[in-house]
């Protein structure tokens, strides 16, 4: 009967505890560490918004920004945008709970790219 094959495994090292990912994060990459503690506090505005919009118009966003307390949406065209900015009226005060600091809703349309720039 053959020999089971040798199984590259690293024997248990006694001493301590094993560390969560978040600590050795913390530890080596402090900036990345920072990054993912406000990235908590941007998932929130950003799901308020794309909750405001609602699954049709959430998927034609580009982008969305805050700063300063402006909420930058960038839509696909102009039509979209449209739509968009009719729908964030009327959810202004669920975001002004959910976004500290919040002053304004700005929606903007994808510049279109140049004829150069399709070829």
């Amino acid at each position: 009967m053959p020999k089971r094959p040798f199984r590259d495994k690293q024997p248990v090292r006694p001493g301590r505890a094993p560390r969560t990912v978040g600590d050795l994060i913390s530890m080596r990459l402090p900036a990345l560490a920072q990054r993912a503690r406000l990235a908590s506090e941007q998932s929130v505005w950003q799901v308020a918004v794309m909750k405001a919009l609602g699954p049709d118009l959430a998927n034609k966003v580009n982008r969305c920004t805050l700063d300063s307390g402006k909420i930058t949406v960038v839509a696909e065209s102009s039509a979209w945008a449209a739509r968009m900015r009719f729908a964030l009226a009327e959810a202004e005060s669920a975001l002004a709970a959910a976004t500290p600091g919040f002053r304004e809703v700005l929606v903007r349309v994808r510049p279109r790219r140049s004829a150069a720039a399709k070829v």
